[in-house]
């Protein structure tokens, strides 16, 4: 596929004042009144026609900064933008609009921000006010729309403006579920007919089901450029990580003071077992060493899918078993009934504090075993998760 974009080496840095005043005498002077905050630093990526590529990073890292500077609100300090062909997308909820306008007057004005000529507009303007749902409402001043029906109406003007790429920076986390879901689809849709999307998001599942490529940053850097697992992998080892002394490695992460050491599965008579038919009891055992005295650990489990989704995820604060380790131990999950949906799944484990191995993570071991789901031919379902249904006619 050719390519809609390319960045290369792109640098932006701000100058930050303590106080609105030292910015004048900085220029009275002569004398610097300012520190230099460098936001991005050597970002390098391509994105094809018909590929979505996710940012991800924490808070600070440059995510909106980089999606700011390709749809040009800023301009890099140096390196390179190669855009080839419209970019449209959602930044900050609101861009391009005016309050005091009705809907229907920023679908003109925002369409021409655009790029859209004024004959387009009008072609499509009952499309984009039947998409956002919103013609009860459209010749009403946008300040009165709440915060979803703007990003309703955003996200339609955008996506009828025939962009090649199209940016969205967490503004999708604003409407309501049954929005969400219709503007995935539109999403799915544009990039079957070839187009490109460049999304930054926190949704780590979403993260995994609408990308090809994952971009990591952290502090401005490249961190990672690659596959989605790997990097959130290493997304939630910077979080976890973040003030603790301990770093990720291949298969897990941590600070040390508790670490897995086995895992191995079984039925409730303890023969081991790797494959199972759906709605099967299964025991996921662990032992764990400790090189101190640690009180009220969590040990937790999450299941996923062989496409990395989170399929199921507990721990013992939320079973309200937490316990005081020394040396080496034991544990067991048990599931009086695994009734998950035919395929392979991973078990990640996890030994923290609290209800997140977010907070102070001892342990996180990554994909530490696998097992296969087979479909009971008693009960034959479609999906990932089978239910208990019954059938009245």
């Amino acid at each position: 596929m050719p390519p809609v974009l390319d960045v290369e080496k792109l640098r932006k840095t701000f100058t930050c004042y303590t106080r609105t005043r030292d910015r004048v005498l900085e220029f009275l002077s002569g004398q610097s009144r300012h520190r230099s905050f460098t936001a991005l630093d050597a970002i390098s990526f391509s994105l094809a026609s018909g590929q979505i590529m996710s940012i991800i990073g924490e808070n600070g890292s440059g995510k909106s900064t980089l999606l700011k500077c390709i749809a040009q609100v800023l301009l890099p300090d140096s390196g390179t933008i190669k855009r080839h062909g419209k970019i449209t997308g959602l930044l900050e909820l609101g861009t391009g609009f005016i309050p005091n306008l009705s809907g229907r007057e920023n679908i003109a004005f925002n369409g021409t921000f655009l790029q859209m000529s004024a004959q387009d507009i009008a072609r499509r303007e009952e499309a984009i006010i039947d998409f956002a749902e919103l013609a009860p409402f459209i010749d009403e001043p946008l300040k009165s729309y709440s915060s979803g029906m703007t990003m309703r109406l955003a996200f339609a003007i955008a996506m009828h403006a025939d962009p090649q790429c199209f940016l969205i920076d967490e503004a999708l986390s604003v409407g309501d579920t049954g929005f969400q879901q219709k503007c995935f689809q539109k999403l799915s849709s544009f990039k079957a007919n070839g187009g490109a999307i460049l999304f930054v998001s926190h949704d780590m599942n979403a993260v995994k089901l609408l990308s090809d490529t994952v971009l990591l940053l952290a502090h401005g850097h490249m961190n990672y450029l690659g596959q989605p697992e790997e990097a959130i992998n290493r997304y939630n080892a910077l979080a976890a990580s973040h003030g603790q002394s301990g770093s990720a490695t291949s298969t897990g992460y941590g600070n040390g003071a508790i670490s897995f050491t086995s895992v191995h599965i079984t039925d409730p008579d303890g023969n081991p077992q790797s494959l199972i038919r759906s709605g099967a009891p299964l025991c996921i055992h662990f032992t764990y060493k400790s090189s101190q005295k640690v009180e009220h650990v969590t040990f937790g489990i999450m299941l996923r899918d062989r496409f990395g989704q989170d399929v199921f995820g507990t721990n013992g604060a939320l079973l309200h078993t937490l316990k005081d380790v020394e040396g080496e131990g034991h544990g067991c999950f048990t599931f009086p009934a695994m009734n998950l949906g035919q395929g392979t799944y991973t078990i990640n484990l996890a030994a923290h504090q609290g209800t997140t191995h977010l907070e102070t993570c001892y342990h996180w071991w990554d994909r530490a075993s696998s097992f296969e789901v087979l479909q009971d031919t008693n009960y034959i379902f479609s999906g990932h998760t089978r239910l208990e249904a019954h059938l009245d006619v």
